[in-house]
Formats: structure tokens, C-alpha cells, sequence
């Protein structure tokens, strides 16, 4: 199983503390995702300024989600000497953003001097916990997506300001819910989106007219089954721990077919099986009347 090791960095934070300041200058998946903290934004919004937004939109800013999650995983894995050699995407915005931390002109210091100390103790109280379990969710987010892990490490990276988390190749970044056991099921889910398969499925989903969305009710119903065992039985159904059917489609439908496979993942012999028969469950065949003559 990879290791997993989780991280506190000031210019990963930085980022996206810039990032969420000027969510309108970013991909408009990011802007109404996980950059759409309005809290975060109305708190800091004295930290905006024209000379900032005229810098940003001159460099073109990132063309896509894409282009954005691999810088801010660049700067989650920069060379040992913390420069931005390693970052060889959106060279324009790397030039702008150092000089934009070296003249301090993000407003960070202050912010940093409370965040880091908060994140800090989080990542000791929630490491903690997750320890003991996390080789158990490994291996059973594997045997459920049928895959096997790409990586030995990842990297979870506290971000303060992020609603919500995201993962990208071997990193995921999360921001730190005070429920500990609604984090568990937020990395879990993360860590689904990194070994789950989701263009096999979307390519499955397209051939028989579902919505795609259904990728991530998958992604999120192979999360919950892995870490299921491992909660307060007392919050399993609770609101950020059950797949909600408000963010993922037919996700109450789906839910006891997944539980039967969570009981038994060795009734299908690989994963393209699988996500057949969920595209069958959800599309059963129409009952033929026949009236006797």
C-alpha cells in the first residue's frame, strides 16, 4: 500500500489563498468548486486589489482545471531547495507569483501566522487517527475499484482556505473539517478519485445515454464502503458521510447495489463487469405483457 504522508506548506496555501481571492480569474470548474468559498473570500476581501487582478489577467491565468491542479501540485512537490525550478507549466505565472511573494503583495503574513499552527495540530490530531486504518482503506478502495495502486507515496496537503479537496496524481489537497470523522471520508473519497477508473466508466455511462455525473456517485460509493467500517456507527448515515443524492446522481438508487458488492467484491471478475451491471440495475429491462389469446 502507499504511504501516505501528510503536509503542511505555506506557498501551497498561498496559492490558493491567491486562488480563491481571484476565483474569477480562474477555470469556472475551479470557480464554482472548490475555489467557491464565499466565507474565505468576504473575510479576506480587503486583501484584493487592481494592481493584483491586472498582473494576474495579463499572464492569461490557467486554461483549464487541468493546468491549475498540476501547478498546485508542482509547488506541493518542488525540488529540496523550495525554489520553482520543478515548475515547468505557466511560466508567466510563476514570475508573477514569486514576485508577488517577495514583495508580500498577497497580504499573507498575518493569515500564515494564525493558519500554519492551526493546520499544524489538525494534521497530528487526524494522523492519529487515520494511522491505525490506513492500509486497511488502501487495500479495500483496491480491491473495490479492481486496480492497483500507481504510486508508493501521496501527499495530502492541508489548504485552509479550499471548499472541499481535489486530487491529482499523487497528491490530494483538503481543507480540515472540524468533524474528524467527515475528514476520513473526505481523503477516502479522494483517494477513490486517484485508483478509480472514471473514464471506463464515463465512456460506459455515454454508451447507454446516463448521465455522467454517475462517475462520481461511483467514486464516492466505492469512498464510503472502504471506510465505512472504520466510523462511529452513530454518523454513518449523517449528511458528509452517505453519498448525498443532492450532489450525486441516483446515488439512493445505487446505494444497496453497492452495498452487496462492498459485502462480496469477488462477485465480479473485473471492474468493466461491474459498472455493466450498475448500467443494467439502472436500466432493467422493460416486462414483457403477454395476454392469452
Amino acid at each position: 500500500m502507499p504511504k501516505i504522508e501528510f503536509e503542511v506548506s505555506r506557498v501551497v496555501n498561498e496559492f490558493c489563498h491567491l486562488s480563491v481571492l481571484y476565483a474569477d480569474l480562474m477555470p469556472s470548474e475551479l470557480a464554482s468548486g472548490i475555489l467557491h468559498n464565499r466565507n474565505y473570500q468576504e473575510q479576506h476581501r480587503r486583501q484584493r486589489n487592481d494592481e493584483t487582478r491586472l498582473r494576474l489577467q495579463k499572464t492569461g491565468g490557467f486554461s483549464s482545471d487541468s493546468e491549475w491542479y498540476t501547478f498546485a501540485t508542482g509547488l506541493m512537490k518542488r525540488d529540496q531547495s523550495g525554489g520553482f525550478r520543478s515548475l515547468s507549466c505557466n511560466s508567466s505565472f510563476v514570475e508573477v507569483f514569486q514576485d508577488l511573494r517577495q514583495r508580500r503583495a498577497v497580504g499573507f503574513d498575518e493569515i500564515w501566522k494564525e493558519t500554519r499552527p492551526r493546520l499544524e495540530e489538525y494534521k497530528y490530531k487526524f494522523l492519529s487517527q487515520w494511522a491505525p486504518i490506513s492500509d486497511r482503506v488502501l487495500l479495500t478502495l483496491k480491491d473495490l475499484a479492481k486496480a492497483h495502486w500507481q504510486t508508493g507515496r501521496i501527499q495530502v496537503h492541508y489548504i485552509d482556505c479550499l471548499y472541499g479537496g481535489f486530487a491529482w496524481n499523487d497528491c490530494i489537497g483538503l481543507t480540515a473539517v472540524p468533524d474528524m470523522e467527515v475528514q476520513k471520508k473526505l481523503l477516502a473519497h479522494e483517494l477513490s478519485e486517484l485508483i478509480t477508473p472514471q473514464h471506463a466508466i464515463m465512456e460506459a455511462l455515454r454508451g447507454a445515454g446516463l448521465k455522467l455525473g454517475i462517475a462520481h456517485t461511483l467514486v464516492d460509493m466505492l469512498a464510503y464502503f472502504s471506510v465505512r467500517d472504520f466510523l462511529d456507527p452513530s454518523i454513518r448515515e449523517k449528511k458528509g458521510i452517505r453519498p448525498n443524492p443532492k450532489y450525486y446522481p441516483e446515488a439512493e438508487v445505487l446505494f444497496p447495489f453497492f452495498e452487496r458488492y462492498a459485502d462480496n467484491p469477488s462477485i465480479y471478475p473485473n471492474f468493466a463487469v461491474l459498472v455493466q451491471d450498475m448500467i443494467s440495475y439502472l436500466r432493467p429491462e422493460p416486462t414483457t405483457l403477454i395476454i392469452n389469446s
